[in-house]
């Protein structure tokens, strides 16, 4: 075996240096300027000062921790940190105030100094810390907290969020939490009702499964008991009240060795444990014997544990109590919040610089849904009940249905950048912007482990535009309540618009005024080229035929309801005037009318005529619907040029609208208390 070149003793070159080992770091000048100090403050007034000031305690302590090689600022050389300090300290004792601002700032300094640098304080300071707060468990310079109570979300939205672990880095000041677990309603589709478990043996889409049951637990009524149920899939989980809850945080031991151990073992059970983790598994055990899966794709990846994290609850871990955002909200002191209410100018000082200097960046943000819900969404909001009576539509809905059946759908944008201004005045809003990289969207079939990529965009970009007077506190300057003087004036604005487009604007400001709403605007817009999948431009050729059908159908709908509208019959001396026509609908209604007027039952023609109208449109339909199938191929040579086009297209394509949101809940929130600093 050869021996490594490291063990190999190095020759000496000729003329070259000898190089003498670093020292150890020397005492020598920390014990001389300790021994200069005292002799200084047992003789001069000014030294004293400059001892109870807390600068030459400072001092002192950064000269022993150079010596050791362990100073703060180690970047900065020695005595121009020293200089600097003492300059500071100069201009402070000119003057009372400052010379007590700057003692109350120098010796919380000294103390965090001495954690930094001396490795027998920081040991103390743990001790000491873990004998008073045993609910926290320190591990050299870190705090971490376990089996934390749940944040029961009961504010403008309902859900339960929940963190198994955090830690705190005293030195770095860093918070780092450790499985994050949330479940809302919104996210399980909460709203579509009772509808979507309602089967029909003619029904041609997915009846009632325990997901949608589990997504309905919030749509009426809402029962949180229930809702904790539905998110978690268990029924053991109480309200809290903070102290309690808090109570419960998980103790570790004291001893520095068992106690990093111990918290190494949790984090890694906490990661090994989550359904992120467990869905991960699942995914590489069946890409061993699928198609289309590729674990060395980590987009791909994303995806596939994306879809698999549908089939387990939203909170897999949850603890046994539970606190609302309410029941903390309240623990704060009226005072303090009618401090914080008077003074809202100090919130926006506050947001300015933070949200300026602080940009988000986030490397993936996964979104699924299964292809039951999508399914019940297509019928509840696009076919209702038009595929009942009608055979073609119901021929394109099992199409339709097929696609989703068994899927799981994928939205997945990558390399997410967000900046956001708050300004500091009211005057202007508040700004966000968003950068998406890439946007991909995959169908995973999670029974054979296949997944594709059925869209690709070349990323997109999102601005947000928020009135500031929808910041907390900022009731004073909401705009007033409609009147009937302002609508009035607004009214006459639309009157007097110079021209359409300047209409259609003013028309939608009365209408704002008169509801007592304002709006974010909002501007997305995706960059071209795209990608898609075969399969996707098959569904939307028959989601685009279907549309046109259950248009027809719509039509005809309409013109049934026109025809049964009651009319009053006509008196006797007024003569009925008609214009001949060739229809044959029409033949039978003058027909029926006359001789409804003989017997006075007009009424009962125009429902013979309203009949035949329908008969009429049904036969109208059936040819309507013919040559739709004759055109099934005209409709796919569409939408494969338009998607040929964008795949080849530069530039962007998006949409810029209003979001509105109702001012009366701010009204109702605002407190009377004036504004010192508003």
């Amino acid at each position: 075996m050869a021996p490594s070149p490291l063990m190999i003793p190095r020759k000496r070159v000729a003329n070259e240096p000898n190089v003498q080992p670093r020292s150890s770091p020397s005492l020598t000048i920390p014990i001389l300027a300790t021994s200069i100090l005292l002799v200084a403050v047992a003789t001069l007034h000014w030294a004293r000062r400059w001892l109870l000031s807390g600068c030459a305690i400072e001092s002192l302590i950064i000269l022993y921790g150079s010596s050791t090689g362990s100073r703060i600022f180690h970047t900065i050389p020695l005595y121009a940190l020293l200089a600097t300090l003492n300059l500071v300290y100069a201009v402070s004792a000119t003057s009372w105030l400052l010379y007590g601002l700057f003692a109350a700032t120098c010796y919380p300094s000294i103390l965090l100094t001495c954690l930094f640098q001396f490795t027998f304080v920081a040991d103390f300071a743990r001790k000491s810390l873990r004998r008073f707060l045993r609910q926290l468990h320190f591990t050299r310079d870190k705090i971490a907290l376990f089996n934390l109570p749940a944040l029961e979300i009961d504010t403008e939205v309902n859900g339960l969020f929940v963190l198994r672990g955090v830690t705190i880095s005293l030195s770095s000041l860093t918070i780092v939490a450790h499985g994050i677990e949330l479940g809302k309603p919104e996210m399980t589709f909460g709203n579509l009702g009772e509808e979507v478990g309602d089967t029909d043996d003619d029904s041609v889409f997915l009846g009632d499964t325990p997901l949608l049951r589990a997504a309905t637990a919030g749509s009426k009524g809402f029962d949180r008991p229930k809702l904790r149920e539905s998110l978690t899939g268990v029924d053991w989980m109480k309200d809290s009240s903070a102290k309690a809850g808090f109570e419960s945080v998980k103790t570790l031991s004291p001893d520095d060795m068992q106690a990093e151990k111990m918290y190494l073992d949790t984090l890694t059970d906490i990661r090994t444990t989550s359904a992120v983790y467990q869905s991960r598994q699942q995914v590489l055990k069946r890409s061993k014997t699928g198609e289309g899966l590729h674990p060395d794709d980590d987009k791909s990846m994303r995806a596939a544990i994306c879809a698999e994290l549908q089939d387990v609850p939203s909170i897999m871990h949850p603890p046994k109590r539970s606190v609302k955002v309410t029941t903390l909200q309240n623990l704060s002191k009226p005072g303090v919040r009618r401090f914080m209410h008077r003074l809202p100018l100090l919130l926006r000082l506050l947001l300015s610089p933070l949200s300026y200097f602080h940009p988000v960046n986030i490397g993936s943000i996964n979104i699924a849904g299964s292809g039951m819900w999508l399914t019940a969404l297509l019928q509840q909001e696009v076919f209702k009940h038009y595929a009942n009576n009608n055979a073609e539509l119901r021929r394109l809905a099992r199409r339709i249905s097929a696609y989703f059946a068994d899927a799981n759908f994928c939205l997945e944008v990558a390399d997410i950048e967000g900046l956001g201004q708050v300004p500091i005045s009211t005057d202007f809003d508040i700004v966000s912007y968003l950068h998406f990289a890439d946007i991909m969207a995959y169908r995973t079939v999670t029974q054979s482990a296949t997944m594709a990529q059925v869209v690709r965009l070349g990323g997109a970009d999102c601005t947000i535009a928020i009135p500031s007077f929808l910041l907390p506190h900022h009731e004073h300057i909401l705009p007033s309540r409609p009147t009937g003087e302002a609508e009035a004036k607004q009214a006459e604005e639309v009157e007097h618009a110079d021209g359409l487009p300047k209409t259609i604007q003013a028309e939608r400001e009365l209408e704002k005024l008169k509801k007592d709403e304002t709006n974010i605007k909002l501007s997305v817009h995706g960059s071209l080229p795209a990608s898609f999948d075969q399969s996707l431009l098959n569904f939307i050729a028959a989601l685009v035929k279907a549309t046109k059908i259950i248009e027809m159908e719509k039509q005809a709908d309409e013109v049934v309801e026109e025809a049964e509208v009651p009319m009053s019959p006509p008196a006797q001396d007024d003569p009925v005037v008609s214009t001949p026509r060739t229809d044959s609908g029409f033949k039978s209604f003058m027909k029926n009318t006359k001789q409804g007027l003989k017997d006075g039952s007009t009424r009962e023609a125009i429902k013979e005529f309203a009949r035949d109208v329908q008969q009429q449109t049904s036969h109208g339909m059936k040819k309507v619907v013919v040559g739709g199938i004759i055109n099934d191929r005209w409709i796919a040579k569409m939408v494969g040029k338009v998607a040929a086009n964008l795949e080849k297209a530069q530039g962007d394509i998006g949409y810029s609208g209003e979001i509105p949101i109702a001012l009366e809940p701010y009204r109702i929130r605002g407190e009377s208390a004036t504004k010192l600093l508003p």
